[in-house]
């Protein structure tokens, strides 16, 4: 999966975009897709995004091993808006304390062009902290999709459909502030690593005590106890990035390999989302 890696915390311009997911620029389908399949290039939805205020700042496309297959692959992009993004900025120049800052609301848009996916617009929430990007997967909040099949006007559904879904997020970032309030014990703690890492996937024999190592002092637990937020981030950003320590087979150490697949982080992502409303609930 090529992806932009510095992009979370500044604006991306069109040419890093199709540097990292030349797919969103494609001109027509994959050769293969039939003639019920209605072709709106991503590239237009993402200007219309952009005319709207949706600044882009993340971009990311699957790899394929299919000859002549690479331009039309799956594609994540995630969108902040300006006066969100402004903010943020203000809140870095006054501020040194980044766990103090506050969550910020993403539009994470999904695509393909070989039949793979539909427009799918969803909710990300971005921590400033770890620069990590979760997609909220949520009853309260569901996903927006957009067939190729459908109405002409795919973009203007695409941008309606971004409000619609961006107007959710104050319930949630009022349930992150919940959950940060709900302290998790180590036992705890570790039921979610270990939950985490079943739908990760590995050959790896990784402890739940890797998954909750922080990267940082403001995630460290205390006493080891730690907030169900924080708990959430951590094992997000082991799993996604990489780099914990495991065993194989044969009982050699080798490093957990970060999440290369639009599919795996999509899943991920959604399933640790679920996993803290389930372990709020409890909590309760």
């Amino acid at each position: 999966m090529r992806s932009f890696a510095n992009a979370r915390d500044r604006i991306l311009s069109l040419e890093d975009i199709q540097r990292v997911a030349p797919s969103v620029f494609a001109q027509e389908p994959w050769e293969r897709m039939s003639d019920n399949y209605r072709f709106i290039p991503t590239i237009d939805v993402v200007k219309g995004l952009i005319d709207n205020g949706f600044q882009p700042v993340s971009a990311k496309q699957s790899r394929t091993r299919i000859e002549g297959k690479q331009d039309f692959t799956k594609h994540i992009l995630r969108f902040r808006h300006a006066d969100a993004h402004h903010a943020l900025q203000e809140f870095r120049q006054q501020n040194t304390d980044l766990a103090a800052a506050p969550e910020v609301p993403e539009i994470v848009l999904l695509n393909s062009h070989d039949g793979g996916s539909s427009y799918q617009i969803s909710l990300g929430i971005f921590r400033l902290a770890c620069l990590n990007g979760l997609m909220v997967s949520s009853g309260m909040t569901q996903d927006i999709k957009v067939r190729h099949s459908g109405r002409e006007d795919i973009v203007s559904q695409v941008i309606e459909g971004s409000y619609q879904i961006i107007e959710d997020a104050p319930k949630h970032i009022a349930q992150i502030e919940d959950w940060k309030r709900l302290t998790l014990d180590t036992k705890e703690q570790e039921i979610m690593a270990e939950a985490a890492l079943e739908v990760r996937g590995t050959t790896l024999d990784v402890s739940p005590e890797n998954l909750l190592s922080a990267r940082r002092y403001q995630d460290d637990g205390v006493n080891g106890r730690r907030d169900l937020w924080r708990t959430m981030n951590t094992i997000q950003e082991n799993l996604v990035r990489g780099g914990v320590s495991g065993r194989n087979a044969n009982g050699q150490r080798r490093r957990l390999r970060g999440v290369n697949s639009v599919d795996a982080d999509t899943k991920l992502n959604r399933a640790l989302w679920q996993m803290a409303e389930k372990m709020a609930e409890l909590k309760q």
